[in-house]
């Protein structure tokens, strides 16, 4: 990837999309960061010192985006060099105490945010033959209980990925993801805010001994579940967020990058429990929750 190269990053406002912003700006690239909110650009200017360019970037909004490409295309010459699709929510909790509607707002910005950025950006990435990397997950690639919603989600990025790696090739577009596991940044404190708003909105449902379909109370069945993610939030450490960037960049300056990058400890062996007969890997994650309750 040549200095000053225009990339483009969804997600920029905290976490690893800010990280990779700052990181390639201070590099001397064109860094236009997706944000939703006019103080998240505030900050970027600032914390950049004004080498960070932000664009007003909500992933789930269709005049967003068309809003947001006419900018991109106004400051790159209609040519786009990476897009880093970053941009993303995470939670947990069983599938039967989600609300349709958390769901349905999983969906948009994790699956179908990443869709409409990517297929909007075509034709300027196509035109400078660029890259696209999306900031996937482990949960793309290792289903656990309990994460039932992040994990389908992260599973459409990495099946997008693979697809569109082969659909784009002839017209000389790179794809690949990053599949990391905890990384040290707010995204899992954020998801246990949005897991603990989500359970109490849900709780005059399970408050009855019996719910108004006459179904037995639903929650102790998962209470080792959501003890299991408490605990993961609050004690299992997280990869350095270096450790992305690294990866990102190693994908950007290859010729022929991998399809997917898996970054911490952690996630490599989280992955490696894939090779494991489906038995044998569904009794070592099910008896490391219930140990984990007690």
């Amino acid at each position: 990837m040549r200095t000053g190269s225009s990339i483009l990053i969804t997600g920029a406002s905290s976490g690893i999309g800010q990280a990779l912003a700052l990181h390639f700006a201070q590099r001397g690239h064109l860094v236009l960061a997706g944000v939703r909110r006019r103080e998240d650009a505030d900050e970027l200017i600032a914390r950049s010192q004004g080498r960070i360019t932000p664009v007003r970037l909500d992933v789930t909004s269709a005049s967003s985006i068309e809003a947001a490409l006419a900018d991109v295309s106004s400051r790159t010459g209609a040519q786009l060099d990476v897009l880093i699709n970053n941009a993303g929510l995470a939670f947990s909790g069983p599938l039967e105490q989600t609300p349709q509607e958390e769901l349905a707002q999983l969906m948009n910005v994790n699956v179908m945010g990443t869709f409409a950025v990517t297929r909007a950006c075509l034709p300027l990435l196509r035109q400078a033959q660029g890259h696209i990397v999306n900031i996937s997950s482990i949960s793309g690639l290792f289903a656990a209980p309990g994460l039932t919603a992040y994990v389908a989600s992260k599973h459409a990025v990495e099946g997008m990925t693979a697809a569109l790696r082969m659909e784009l090739a002839p017209l000389g577009v790179k794809v690949c993801s990053i599949a990391p596991g905890k990384i040290d940044t707010p995204i899992w404190d954020k998801a246990m805010h949005a897991t603990e708003a989500m359970q109490a909105r849900q709780a005059p449902a399970f408050a009855p001994q019996r719910t108004p379909h006459n179904q037995p109370n639903q929650q102790p069945h998962y209470q080792a579940l959501n003890s299991f993610y408490q605990r993961y939030a609050q004690e299992e450490p997280g990869t350095p967020v270096e450790a992305v960037i690294k990866a990102v960049e190693k994908a950007l300056r290859s010729k022929a990058p991998k399809a997917r990058y898996i970054v911490g400890r952690n996630a490599r062996l989280r992955a490696c429990l894939n090779w494991l007969p489906t038995a044998w890997r569904e009794r070592l994650i099910l008896n490391s929750v219930t140990r984990a309750a007690t």
